[in-house]
């Protein structure tokens, strides 16, 4: 017992505890790819935006490069037993269809932030 507390108080604080990747965390749905939501971050850094799966299934996805906002809304009943009642969904568009990314309200500026808005419809 004594070893360990030498050598767990030995150790330096930087190997103690890993650091976080960046990004936001969030949870994904690729509405034409699968139906579940799945955790993970948003890679906001990257350029197209990239998103790392959490728990250590699956690699790092690219988002599709013509990720569009189009709008913020909560989540549904349903959804909200999938996603926390709290967070808000951004809806995004693409050509690889639509992509939801289920945030909480203090992440919801980062992720504006990184996700350009659509284009207006034009009138006519």
């Amino acid at each position: 017992m004594t070893g360990f507390l030498r050598r767990s108080l030995g150790r330096p604080a930087a190997q103690a505890a890993p650091a976080a990747p960046p990004g936001v965390h969030c949870m994904l749905r690729r509405t034409a790819l699968a139906r579940r939501w799945r955790p993970g971050r948003l890679l906001t850094g990257a350029v197209p935006l990239g998103w790392a799966p959490s728990f250590g299934r699956g690699s790092l996805q690219t988002l599709p490069a013509d990720l569009r906002r189009t709008g913020v809304r909560g989540p549904t009943v349903r959804e909200g037993m999938s996603v926390n009642p709290g967070s808000r969904i951004v809806e995004c568009g693409s050509a690889e269809g639509p992509v939801l990314i289920a945030v909480m309200p203090g992440d919801l500026a980062a992720v504006l932030a990184a996700v350009p808005e659509a284009a207006p419809a034009a009138d006519g």
